[in-house]
């Protein structure tokens, strides 16, 4: 039988089976059912053994060959700042949900920065210098991972090595760079402010003498040592109304300086917010706040439900004030420099700031106004008398509020940044993080029973030809009549011997 040819069994007889006959056997294409498969893979199993017991060996070799890796672990505190802070934009309720998870993230981004890790990894990687240390793409990638701890102010930093002492001081030393770096950042601003500060505290000293001085003459002049009774409502409103004026030309003052101190820090890589409708909308609003409450000065106490209700007006618009200032900042600032997105918040803020209190400034100049019209209506000397005083006050008022904010400078320019704090120092792992051995050998078996099993069924689905009678009465289910044994015609030689060829010759 030569040739090739087809024949299809009906499907009552054989379902889903086709069987092509060849001249060396009979090829049979079939959709193989699972407990052919299991037949199959149960009748070849030492093959699968063999491949899985293969995997195990190359796993359990890659086990013991392989690099160990050690990770430290420790646990960082990032509080709210509690320096000193823009009094026109601080908020009695603090940092909002929002705020704090971008501060975290903002210190975890500067702990992973370039100015901080590549310092790391030239004294962990590299002490002699042979430029053989990873990149600094590489380490923060494979061994540095930052975890925030959700609603919590914690942060946990972990570091890999190749030696428990090497994971730890790697550890050890990113903190500490990161540390530095934060007040690094800091320092200059703080520094700028703190330098005002002194200045003017000298300067309000000096103005507050000559006022004393001044008031202390006008008295013996004059023999008048105190206001009368029906003046005293009026000499109290005026204080408030100086108080006032002291504090916001602080607020302005201070504002200025800190810009100053940021924009060239900064130079051109951040944009003002005067174009952000937002902002504009939220520094409208608490500058109209801040004037009515101006405006109430002398009328209302703390207490009075109309001061009540317009502080916390106050206080709402800015925290959305703020929210929205720190979004921006990080929109402005690039992924690569975090760092960058605290100072655009602290200039977009001092902006703010500034916007809120030159509006400000024009309510108190109207109540300033109007308290010096009724002042005209007293005698000369009561008029000479609180004028003198009035300056006295203000001068002290000066005094006292520059001194404070000084102080807190003072401490801001010394102290970490957001107060970071250590929780746990890094710890000294006592186990390997990887290889994970048992995870490889039982990963090994199963990719070795997985292989085993494709290359027998493999082995099985290419190569289907019937090779037995019996095979063919097992796909047939019919017996067979006959076999008809493959007969090859083969080239007749005459036998050189003449005795064997006449007995060819007789037997036919």
């Amino acid at each position: 039988m030569r040739g090739r040819f087809t024949v299809t069994i009906p499907k009552r007889e054989r379902p889903c089976c086709l069987y092509t006959f060849t001249e060396r056997g009979i090829w049979v294409e079939q959709i193989i059912d699972l407990k052919e498969v299991g037949r199959v893979l149960v009748k070849r199993r030492r093959k699968i053994i063999n491949v899985t017991v293969a995997c195990i060996v190359l796993g359990g070799a890659y086990g013991l060959l392989a690099p160990s890796t050690y990770q430290s672990t420790s646990m960082l505190r990032i509080k709210q700042a509690q320096g000193l802070s823009n009094s026109v934009l601080s908020s009695s309720n603090g940092y909002s949900d929002s705020m704090a998870r971008q501060l975290m993230n903002t210190d975890a981004e500067i702990l992973k920065s370039r100015n901080v890790v590549e310092p790391v990894i030239a004294a962990i990687e590299d002490p002699e210098g042979t430029g053989k240390a990873p990149t600094y793409e590489e380490f923060v990638k494979t061994r540095i991972e930052t975890k925030p701890y959700k609603e919590t102010e914690l942060l946990q930093v972990s570091v890999t090595g190749k030696s428990p002492e090497q994971a730890q001081e790697a550890n050890q030393l990113l903190i500490d760079t990161f540390l530095n770096r934060l007040a690094d950042i800091s320092h200059v601003e703080q520094r700028t402010t703190r330098e005002f500060l002194q200045k003017r505290v000298v300067t309000a000293k000096e103005e507050l003498g000559q006022a004393e001085k001044k008031l202390q003459q006008f008295q013996v002049d004059n023999k008048v040592y105190s206001t009368a009774d029906q003046m005293k409502g009026l000499t109290d409103k005026i204080t408030l109304i100086d108080r006032e004026k002291a504090q916001n030309q602080l607020d302005l003052e201070t504002a200025q300086a800190a810009l100053g101190s940021i924009n060239e820090q900064l130079g051109s890589a951040g944009k003002s917010i005067a174009d952000s409708a937002t902002v504009q909308a939220y520094k409208g609003q608490l500058a109209d706040l801040e004037s009515r409450k101006a405006s109430y000065v002398g009328k209302y106490t703390d207490e009075h439900p109309a001061m009540k209700e317009i502080n916390q007006q106050i206080e709402e618009a800015k925290s959305g004030l703020n929210a929205e200032i720190n979004a921006i900042a990080s929109q402005q600032a690039p992924s690569s420099n975090s760092a960058q997105q605290g100072l655009l918040a602290d200039k977009f803020r001092n902006e703010a700031a500034l916007a809120v209190a030159q509006g400000k400034e024009s309510t108190l100049a109207e109540l300033d106004k109007e308290n010096e019209e009724a002042m005209k209506g007293l005698p000369e000397k009561e008029r000479g008398y609180i004028q003198a005083k009035r300056d006295v006050d203000v001068a002290q008022d000066i005094y006292e509020m520059l001194s404070k904010r000084l102080e807190e400078a003072k401490v801001a320019e010394v102290m970490v940044p957001n107060e970071v704090q250590i929780v746990d120092a890094p710890t000294l792992p006592e186990k390997a993080i990887a290889p994970r051995k048992i995870l490889i050998l039982l990963g090994s078996a199963i990719l070795g029973i997985i292989l085993g099993c494709l290359y027998t069924l493999g082995q099985f689905f290419c190569n289907r030809k019937v090779q037995s009678v019996q095979e063919i009465n097992d796909v047939l289910g019919i017996e067979n009549l006959g076999v008809i044994p493959k007969h090859e015609e083969k080239e007749y030689k005459e036998p050189s011997n003449r005795i064997v060829a006449l007995l060819r010759k007789v037997r036919g």
